[in-house]
């Protein structure tokens, strides 16, 4: 073959397979790996006020809804220190602005939240604005080390100052198959 036509083809080729590999995170299905049943090992904050880090363990059952447009995650933690925490996330993907949308609602609370969604390379990003009497803050939740029956996950609250305070962190595992 030519050499210029073989480059021509190479070139064709890492153009497709990048475009490709662009496409496969706009959509609900790029986050499928959260399907199914998980156990949680977390740590963490529990209490506005107590700067006490908690240990505890959790489980989440992570399904699709709206006709797999959308996955609700039903989770809960049981913290050491007696506090039965329970929640959902929404998420779901908008094409027109190409953005994911998260709700996270917690039960026997006034708490939701809406949050916006990005894949950064491997890892899925959450980001929430607000403020507390300390000032202005950014809540960044990464879902990393994502592996077929496993993944991570780490939530930093950093202030305008500086300031960061890791909220919660956890360790899921596949206990339960693909829904």
């Amino acid at each position: 073959m030519n050499p210029i036509k073989s480059i021509l083809l190479l070139c064709f080729l890492v153009l497709i397979a990048s475009s490709a590999s662009s496409q496969e995170h706009h959509s609900i299905s790029s986050l499928s790996f959260k399907l199914g049943t998980w156990k949680w090992e977390a740590q963490g904050l529990n209490k506005p006020g107590d700067s006490n880090v908690y240990s505890g363990e959790g489980y989440s059952n992570v399904f699709y809804v709206n006709d797999s447009t959308s996955i609700i995650d039903d989770h809960r933690i049981f913290w050491e220190n007696g506090i039965d925490y329970k929640a959902i996330t929404y998420r779901t993907y908008d094409p027109a602005s190409k953005k994911y949308m998260v709700v996270w609602a917690q039960a026997n609370s006034g708490n939701t939240t809406k949050i916006e969604g990005h894949w950064e390379g491997e890892k899925f990003i959450e980001l929430e604005t607000g403020t507390d009497s300390y000032g202005s803050w950014t809540n960044r939740l990464e879902l990393y080390d994502i592996k077929p029956n496993s993944h991570k996950a780490k939530l930093v609250r950093t202030y305008e100052s500086g300031f960061r305070l890791t909220i919660l962190e956890y360790s899921a595992n596949r206990i339960g198959d693909q829904q």
